[in-house]
């Protein structure tokens, strides 16, 4: 018995990418901690009202939840108000 993922699983999956042209827009987080405080402020209120708007926008609310218990973690160990 082979003890590793099944080779159909892995030759879909794992395939080489492909390069991206030059003119591609990169793709960046946002940097909250250069945000003035109003603006998270009302950032959070947006995002407060999405969970009621339905699939997506409650899940997009649910992983923005995350994010931030995950960051505020981080945060409070260094001190950062986020």
């Amino acid at each position: 018995m082979e003890s590793g993922p099944p080779t159909k699983a892995t030759d879909a999956v794992l395939v080489a990418s492909a390069p991206i042209g030059e003119d591609a827009q990169p793709v960046r987080g946002i940097d909250w901690t250069n945000l003035p405080s109003e603006q998270r402020s009302t950032i959070a209120s947006f995002v407060d009202q999405m969970a009621s708007q339905g699939f997506q926008s409650s899940s997009i609310k649910d992983a923005i939840r995350i994010i931030n218990e995950m960051v505020g973690g981080l945060s409070n160990m260094h001190g950062l108000d986020i």
